[in-house]
């Protein structure tokens, strides 16, 4: 008797689990494509050194509220300050200039820079503006950029006017290791060399009895010298101007096109400031609430340094002063800043232990965009940064709620992110088409398989079995 034919049916059961099965694999592998993969490669965990095995000639944590040295090392050691010269030079520039100038780059300003020197990248005849100038001073510590703004000074002072009565001097060392010299005249000076007059003359007008400058970016000479204590007076004087704070504080600068530099973001300068980029170095209990902004200064003479701005979390402002890390150790510069950060801070929150600037390093930390960018952004797409805590130190009053860059209070309630279905939906729509896409399918066949199944009990039932 001949076998009856089976009949091919898609629907049976065997073969429609062999499909659904095939099918919810071939949706994992497709959804594994557009799914990171994770693994644990955060930021290992760090130790910082301890105050003793810090290796420098010398630093100062000086609290700029009380005017007192909270923290100290051979404070009135004199030491070279490589590029933190620049300090006094912006200061210089900001007193002196209009930083909406333009001013043009000379060929003597190049000239007096040297090979292995940081620039900013000027060109001889380039047209740039003082404000562009001191973003190249301050961020990439550019010595074409002080040679430029030392020379735009002189020429406003008038040279005949720019003081020449501070003498320059060939230096002899004594056995303390202090440096003297004898008096030798000055010939026909230039721009520059009537600039380091400025630069002394301002030196003096501060009090500081143990600085002596000799160009406008620190490269180095023996006559070029400061201590670590004056350092944090001239940096003291700085801050006093909003620009100079403003600078300090970005962490990049994008550079506008010039003549000679015919596009925009020709050059892109990062601060040379490790913990205003990673203020997190500092540790979970630091008593720092802010890092703000300072200057670094290297050269193979002095070494590696820097000066900072810190806020405590009782609201004062910490100036720090590290100088002359031996240079072959220059890469200890940010641990050992964060070490002498740390001990003036809390030596100086327990002096004062009450807490009067909201969040921390981390919520604190400062952002570099143009003039009005937050006025075309919608509000719920700027992060909210805490504030400090009111201090009526003058009309634009600061509060302790969530406030954005704009200065506006964020509603939490409107910017708040979306979560559960609508969420993930907003932020993976590949995915969430493939899923229901899938979901569909799945469910076209179940329905087909349920009606087909119905259809062969009915012909089932009216077939009488013998």
């Amino acid at each position: 008797m001949k076998a009856p034919h089976k009949h091919f049916s898609f629907f049976r059961p065997v073969r429609l689990r062999r499909f659904l099965t095939i099918a919810v694999m071939v949706l994992i592998l497709s959804l594994s494509v557009g799914i990171p993969l994770s693994a644990d490669v955060g930021q290992q965990p760090i130790q910082l050194p301890d105050l003793a095995d810090v290796q420098c000639s010398s630093f100062v944590v000086f609290d700029r509220n009380t005017k007192q040295i909270i923290v100290s090392q051979d404070p009135d050691k004199e030491i070279y300050p490589a590029s933190m010269t620049k300090i006094m030079t912006a200061i210089l520039a900001l007193e002196y200039l209009d930083t909406n100038q333009i001013v043009t780059v000379s060929q003597t300003a190049i000239d007096a820079t040297t090979p292995n020197s940081s620039l900013m990248g000027l060109k001889v005849g380039e047209e740039i503006s003082v404000s562009e100038l001191l973003y190249g001073l301050l961020l990439p510590s550019g010595n074409d950029a002080a040679n430029v703004l030392a020379e735009a000074v002189v020429a406003v002072i008038g040279p005949v006017n720019a003081p020449t009565t501070l003498p320059t001097q060939t230096p002899t060392t004594t056995a303390g290791g202090s440096q003297t010299g004898e008096t030798t005249a000055v010939s026909q000076p230039t721009l520059l060399d009537l600039f380091a007059n400025v630069m002394n003359q301002k030196a003096a007008e501060l009090g500081l009895t143990h600085t002596h400058f000799m160009n406008a970016n620190g490269l180095h000479d023996a006559n070029h010298y400061t201590t670590a204590s004056e350092l944090a007076k001239i940096f003291d004087c700085a801050l006093g101007y909003a620009e100079f704070r403003t600078v300090i504080s970005s962490p990049t600068h994008v550079f506008k096109a010039t003549n000679l530099h015919d596009f925009d973001a020709w050059s892109i300068a990062k601060n040379t400031n490790q913990l205003l980029t990673d203020p997190w170095i500092l540790g979970a209990d630091t008593k720092v609430a802010e890092v703000v902004g300072g200057k670094t200064g290297t050269t193979i003479n002095a070494g590696t340094g820097m000066t900072l701005l810190t806020i405590d979390k009782n609201g004062d402002e910490l100036i720090t002063v590290v100088c002359g890390i031996p240079y072959e150790d220059a890469n200890h510069l940010t641990s050992y800043l964060a070490t002498i950060v740390n001990a003036g801070a809390e030596a100086c929150f327990s002096n004062d232990p009450v807490v009067r600037v909201t969040g921390n390093v981390m919520d604190n930390k400062p952002e570099n965009v143009s003039e009005g960018f937050f006025a075309a952004v919608p509000t719920s797409a700027v992060t909210p940064v805490l504030t400090q805590t009111p201090t009526p130190t003058s009309s634009n009053e600061t509060t302790s709620t969530a406030t954005d860059a704009s200065g506006s209070t964020s509603d939490h309630s409107k910017s708040a992110d979306k979560s559960g279905i609508i969420g993930f939906i907003t932020s993976h729509p590949l995915i969430s088409i493939a899923l229901g896409l899938f979901v569909i399918i799945v469910l076209f066949l179940v329905f087909t398989y349920v009606a087909v199944n119905r259809k062969r009990k009915h012909r089932r039932n009216g077939i009488r079995r013998i």
